[in-house]
């Protein structure tokens, strides 16, 4: 029959060992969607101040970004041609076409998540959101501008985009994946964790970005999240300390 120091030894080998097999367990990216408005201030606030410095480092290889610039707007549709309403006036309609262009130009057409994460057109884009000026109808996107100082070459064709039926049908097709939104928008931004919405996770997003997301990055986490890490050592040599008191006092 097992002695007491035998069964400690047991428990803690077990531990480690299921521990370790975690740590070693591959990574997967985690799915990120981002409903938002290309003038909405909280859309700005969101992407200026917490997803792009975020994904500067190590925790862009653990994305899946998806980008998608309608947030509340409107559709009609007449003999294929369409007609955008949106939130912030139509000045916001010409921003989120250029921004589904950009997506579109920038990744090649690929737009889909899965694709990981894009730094260029994410950079435009945050360009795009920190240095205009809303002025109404009159608003003015300093496109040149971002793409010099983010390296798209393709600026002219994103603003060719823009003002083509193109870009309304780019723009059409994001509004169709943000209706089929389950439970549907009510806010904007809204960020969309692995194709599930939570309130809570959507919320922390706005404020902790890195927070929220490292929740669910498995595996070995990136240098990112080390405020968890650091909790979770301190746990288990916690523990080890624990057992190792257990074997010498018996």
């Amino acid at each position: 029959m097992l002695n007491v120091r035998q069964i400690v030894l047991f428990v803690a080998f077990l531990f480690l060992g299921v521990h370790t097999q975690h740590d070693n367990h591959e990574h997967h990216r985690v799915n990120v969607a981002v409903y938002y408005e290309s003038l909405c201030p909280d859309s700005i606030k969101f992407f200026t101040q917490q997803l792009y410095p975020s994904l500067q480092g190590n925790l862009s290889k653990y994305v899946n970004l998806t980008l998608l610039p309608y947030g509340k707007s409107t559709t009609t549709q007449e003999f294929g041609h369409y007609e955008f309403s949106c939130h912030h006036g139509p000045g916001e309609c010409r921003g989120n076409r250029l921004h589904v262009c950009a997506i579109r130009l920038i990744d090649d057409g690929n737009s889909s998540e899965g694709l990981g994460y894009n730094k260029v057109t994410t950079g435009f884009i945050n360009c795009l959101m920190d240095r205009v000026v809303p002025n109404g109808n009159q608003t003015d996107f300093p496109t040149k501008e971002c793409a010099t100082i983010n390296y798209v070459p393709k600026y002219a064709e994103i603003e060719n985009c823009a003002n083509d039926v193109e870009g309304s049908r780019f723009l059409n097709d994001v509004g169709v994946q943000t209706a089929a939104l389950k439970p549907p928008l009510t806010s904007v931004p809204t960020i969309v964790f692995n194709k599930q919405f939570k309130q809570d996770d959507n919320e922390l997003a706005q404020t902790n970005f890195v927070k929220a997301l490292c929740q669910y990055v498995h595996g070995e986490k990136p240098a990112e999240c080390s405020r968890n890490s650091a909790h979770s050592a301190k746990l288990h040599f916690g523990l080890l300390a624990i057992v190792a008191a257990i074997i010498f006092r018996n």
